[in-house]
C-alpha cells in the first residue's frame, strides 16, 4: 500500500475531524436525528393539552431543546473546542 504525504499530515488527534468522514456524517447524522427527536416530542407533549396552540408552543420549546442539544453535541464531537 502506497500512502502519500497527505496521509502522514492528517490529524488523528481525539477532538479533531480531520479527513475522516465518517466521523462528519456521524455529527451530521447525530444532529439530524436530535432536531427531529425534539421537535416530534415536543409537538407530541403539546398537543396533549386541548389549548388551540399546544402543538404549536410545544414545537417552539422543542426548538429550543434542540438547539441546545445540539451545541452540546457539536462540543462533545469537537472535544469541547466549540466557539
Amino acid at each position: 500500500m502506497n500512502r502519500s504525504d497527505n496521509d502522514k499530515n492528517r490529524s488523528t488527534e481525539n477532538g479533531n475531524f480531520g479527513d475522516n468522514p465518517w466521523r462528519a456524517m456521524g455529527l451530521i447524522g447525530s444532529v439530524g436525528g436530535t432536531i427531529g427527536a425534539c421537535l416530534g416530542l415536543g409537538y407530541w407533549i403539546g398537543a396533549k393539552f386541548d389549548t388551540g396552540y399546544g402543538g404549536i408552543v410545544g414545537m417552539a420549546a422543542g426548538f429550543v431543546a434542540a438547539v441546545i442539544m445540539t451545541v452540546f453535541l457539536i462540543r462533545t464531537f469537537t472535544g469541547g473546542n466549540a466557539r
